[in-house]
């Protein structure tokens, strides 16, 4: 039976503009990469949030390319 990996550690949310601070890119390219799933969106109400760790994860795939 194969054991699934536990995270204890607390998940923490971006807002866009901290994202957009993170990455250097502007409003526009965030949605288009939200658009097109390369970074994973969670909406809420009308304000988009982020996984930090997805965004690490995303930054750290396109350093591999």
């Amino acid at each position: 039976m194969s054991q699934a990996k536990v995270d204890n550690q607390p998940q923490r949310w971006l807002r866009s503009k901290h994202v957009r601070e993170l990455l250097g890119i502007s409003d526009s390219t965030l949605m288009s990469l939200r658009v097109k799933g390369i970074i994973p969106a969670y909406r809420l109400g009308d304000s988009w949030f982020y996984k930090e760790s997805e965004i690490l994860d995303a930054l750290e795939g396109g350093r591999n390319k």
